[in-house]
């Protein structure tokens, strides 16, 4: 994770993890729903003028808003959403505040490899986050173009975790990042994290077939 932190200024969200207070991150929880909200009303809007299939679609029609055609499986769909939403916000400020009790103050560099925490259960925690919360929405959305995007999401967090190891890990790590590669095979999602996705897939194929 050393491209994102610099690029998505992990610092000052670093900085802002440490100084909240419990109220302030209760009014963050709820900004954050009423944020994912809008953001799920917006997609699915910009989805009913493109070409798209959606499972589950020959249920009835529970309610229309705006134009979105909404069934009672978007209810399902928007809380799974919600709860990886919340789910994927909490583990990244676990792993930011993990990063960072390893990061060199005056250049940002680790100063050692993380093997513990999250690190102890898949390499690349960070890009695995991105797709819970990124793909996860995507999934949330019950359409088919949605479960492209995921897909998409997938691969490319994929490759940025692949294209770090070889080009940053390694080179500074050596010998001692090879030994943590064979203890922790798993790059991105744990066993649980991958059962969960899949099955998430799933339920969404089978209902092309109703």
């Amino acid at each position: 994770m050393l491209k994102y932190e610099e690029k998505l200024h992990f610092d000052k969200y670093y900085n802002k993890l440490k100084s909240n207070s419990f109220p302030h991150k209760v009014i963050n929880l709820a900004w954050g729903i009423i944020g994912y909200a809008l953001l799920f009303y917006f997609v699915k809007y910009i989805l009913t003028f493109i070409p798209d299939f959606q499972p589950w679609s020959n249920f009835k029609t529970w309610f229309t808003l705006g134009g979105v055609r909404y069934i009672k499986s978007d209810l399902v769909y928007f809380i799974c959403g919600i709860i990886l939403t919340c789910y994927g916000t909490i583990r990244l400020s676990k792993i930011t505040v993990q990063n960072h009790s390893v990061r060199n103050e005056k250049d940002s560099a680790p100063k050692e490899l993380l093997v513990k925490g999250y690190y102890a259960k898949v390499r690349h925690p960070m890009y695995g986050t991105f797709i819970i919360l990124q793909a996860g929405f995507m999934l949330s959305l019950r359409s088919f173009v949605g479960m492209i995007i995921a897909l998409i999401v997938l691969i490319f967090q994929y490759g940025n975790a692949v294209i770090e190891e070889k080009k940053q890990l390694i080179p500074i790590f050596g010998e001692k990042y090879r030994l943590y590669v064979k203890n922790v095979n798993r790059i991105l999602l744990t066993k649980s994290e991958i059962i969960a996705f899949a099955l998430a897939t799933l339920l969404s194929v089978v209902g092309f077939a109703f």
